[in-house]
């Protein structure tokens, strides 16, 4: 039996409720689960909704490039940097310009 701690909220926090209405058989096999990993059935709901909420916001956070582009973008960050002395003239001119 795997049982998952969860870190308690800290007391100064602000609680709030959550109510869902679900089938029967759904609230069965969450409390199934939950019995299995030795938890409530309120902890295992929060903790796998909260598990998968993390997931879903770190998934949209990761550039996720094909072989080719990931090979591409390590070389560059790998090559040496080409400064075009015409566009570092124009910062140096635009930076002059902003501090009169």
């Amino acid at each position: 039996m795997r049982k998952t701690v969860t870190k308690p909220a800290p007391p100064n926090e602000e609680q709030t409720t959550f109510n869902a209405r679900l089938p029967k058989r759904m609230k069965n096999t969450l409390e199934r689960a939950a019995e299995l990993r030795g938890q409530s059935l309120t902890e295992f709901i929060l903790g796998s909704a909260y598990e998968r909420a993390v997931q879903t916001i770190a998934s949209e956070n990761v550039l996720q490039l094909s072989e080719r582009d990931s090979s591409a973008f390590a070389s560059a960050l790998a090559g040496t940097a080409v400064v075009d002395d015409a566009v570092v003239a124009r910062f140096l001119e635009a930076h002059r310009r902003s501090r009169k």
